[in-house]
């Protein structure tokens, strides 16, 4: 009989290094980007866009570093972030149903709940996406590219952190209705205890 690798359903401390470090810079980057001006021709960089600059590079990093720690680490990995097989869709309505019918939510960990990994897959997904466009921003915007090519690079960019908004607003009000039901989401997340 082998013994699961975290019985306590905790996450692995480098993946949650990762998770605070994204928690940190894309609420960082989602407040910042809500109140800069975006550069145009004639008008001077602003710190808040340089600032913008500066934590999109970070959070690309981190987001690499996330898909790397993903594909190499299947407990924790693509397999519990992207459950899109028919069995794991069937188990994250039943989450959800479940959840909605007895007010009750399955505490998060690796393995426990497919739902909570289909939900960080979607972030990921979502944060992916807008440090991608902001990267393509950034290099098109260096390269010399045109007004019109750049408008649409930020508009399709502004699609995605209103999706990464929305994520985050939902991501915290779950972690707020777990701690409501005594399930410690975020100790276990955060510690960086063993």
């Amino acid at each position: 009989m082998s013994v699961p690798e975290n019985p306590a359903g905790q996450w692995s401390r480098p993946l949650r290094v990762i998770h605070l470090l994204l928690a940190i810079a894309v609420s960082a980057q989602l407040f910042i980007g809500s109140f800069m001006r975006s550069p145009h021709t004639g008008r001077p960089d602003t710190f808040g866009f340089m600032s913008h600059e500066v934590i999109g590079a970070i959070i690309l990093a981190l987001v690499i570093l996330h898909w790397l720690w993903s594909c190499t680490h299947p407990r924790e990995g693509l397999g519990h972030l992207f459950p899109w097989t028919r069995t794991g869709l069937r188990n994250v309505v039943n989450e959800l149903w479940q959840g909605l019918r007895y007010q009750r939510l399955r505490a998060g960990g690796p393995g426990n709940s497919d739902l909570a990994g289909f939900v960080h897959g979607l972030g990921l997904l979502a944060v992916t996406a807008m440090v991608i466009t902001g990267g393509i921003f950034f290099l098109s915007r260096t390269l010399g590219a045109g007004h019109d090519t750049l408008e649409l690079i930020e508009d399709v960019h502004d699609t995605f952190a209103v999706i990464t908004w929305i994520y985050w607003g939902g991501h915290l009000a779950a972690t707020v209705l777990h701690s409501l039901l005594r399930q410690p989401v975020w100790q276990r997340m955060f510690s960086l205890r063993s």
